[in-house]
Formats: C-alpha cells, sequence, structure tokens
C-alpha cells in the first residue's frame, strides 16, 4: 500500500445579515373609532409607498389594536410589519418617521436568510478542503515526497459563530441553517474544518511501483 498524508483544513467565511423585519406603528387618539381611522387612513399610503419602492422581501401584513385613551376617547394602534433588504432597512423606516407623525419604529430586526448561510457553509467547506490539500503538500515535501490522489474527505464540523461589531466578544450559535434573528448589523463567522486523506508518492512513483522496479533490476 502507498503511504498515507492525513490532514485537517479550517475555512472561514463571514456572512453579514441579509434581511430585517421591521413593525412601525401608526398610532391615532380620537373620540371616536371612525375618526382614529380615517386619521390612519391619511398616513398608510405613505407607509406602503415607501416599503414597495425600497422592494418589500415579502408581502406587508397588518394587525390593529383598540383601547381606551388614558384621558378619554379612543387609541387605534395599526401595526405594519415587513420585511426589507438589510441595506435599505433603516434608511426606509427613518424617511417614514422623519415624514408622518405619531408613527414609530417598533421592531427593527436584522437576520441571515437560511439561503446565504446555506451558501457560506459551502464556502467555508470548500476553502477548508483547500487549506487541507495545501497543508499535505507541504508535508509531502518535508518528507522527500509527492502528494498522490486525494482518497478520502469529510467536513468534521461546523460551526457559526456570532461575531460583536467591535470583535470583543463571539459566542457560537445554532449551526442549523435557519433564519437567526440579531439586533444590529451582527456578522456570522461560519467555520468548517474538514478532514483528509491523501496518497504518498516517492518522487513522483508510487513506493510499490519504485520497489517492484528495484527487484526486476
Amino acid at each position: 500500500m502507498n503511504e498515507i498524508v492525513e490532514v485537517v483544513g479550517i475555512g472561514e467565511v463571514e456572512v453579514r445579515p441579509q434581511l430585517a423585519s421591521i413593525t412601525l406603528f401608526i398610532s391615532s387618539q380620537k373620540p371616536t373609532l371612525d375618526e382614529c381611522r380615517a386619521s390612519v387612513e391619511k398616513r398608510r399610503p405613505y407607509v406602503y409607498h415607501t416599503l414597495n419602492i425600497n422592494k418589500a422581501a415579502k408581502e406587508v401584513s397588518e394587525a390593529e389594536e383598540v383601547r381606551v385613551g388614558e384621558a378619554g376617547g379612543v387609541v387605534l394602534v395599526v401595526m405594519v410589519t415587513a420585511t426589507l433588504s438589510a441595506d435599505v432597512a433603516r434608511r426606509a423606516v427613518n424617511t417614514v418617521v422623519e415624514k408622518l407623525s405619531n408613527v414609530t419604529v417598533e421592531k427593527l430586526v436584522y437576520r441571515h436568510s437560511s439561503t446565504s448561510l446555506s451558501e457560506g457553509r459551502v464556502e467555508a467547506a470548500r476553502r477548508a478542503a483547500e487549506e487541507a490539500k495545501q497543508r499535505a503538500v507541504v508535508m509531502a515535501a518535508a518528507v522527500d515526497g509527492t502528494l498522490g490522489v486525494c482518497l478520502t474527505v469529510k467536513e468534521d464540523t461546523c460551526k457559526h459563530i456570532a461575531i460583536n461589531e467591535d470583535r470583543t466578544e463571539s459566542w457560537v450559535v445554532d449551526t442549523a441553517l435557519r433564519q437567526q434573528e440579531i439586533h444590529a448589523h451582527t456578522p456570522i463567522i461560519i467555520q468548517s474544518s474538514i478532514k483528509a486523506k491523501f496518497s504518498l508518492l516517492s518522487y513522483g512513483v508510487p513506493k510499490t511501483e519504485l520497489t517492484l522496479t528495484k527487484e526486476v533490476f
């Protein structure tokens, strides 16, 4: 049998959030519910227009809450929820809040899409495999050999590591490819570990063939 080189390669990819879930509150306090609805209706078109021009990723949803005001009358709160690209979400909500009165940002949550995490995981594994091969080449050269074909390769581990903006703290998060909610533009480092085995050739000739050649002559 040929000699074998066993190596481990590590590959990392940084993935930033692609999506942002936003919830806007449009509120109104009037003597009657009809007056509240009329007030909200004046502002709703601008909210939807802003979301649409910023290409809301999913259908915009809406819910409402009616309660009695502290000073009497009726309070109506309409909750508008949408998903935007992380790059435009903050600009979109700021535009709405600055333009309209009694519209507030209740929630702005950045998250990674399952697609981006999946693609990042594939890229991290590819980089790990490349590093494993490079290490194997160096090891083979160190013993005056030449690296042969890859015999086996497998991903040993894959971790998702959340990194703070200032990179002073990090923590391992769930490795499942799911949507993960975070409250800032927090990058995820996907780290893949690959184990690989390569055959080891001597001066470009398999050691078994080299032995047979010596015996013949």
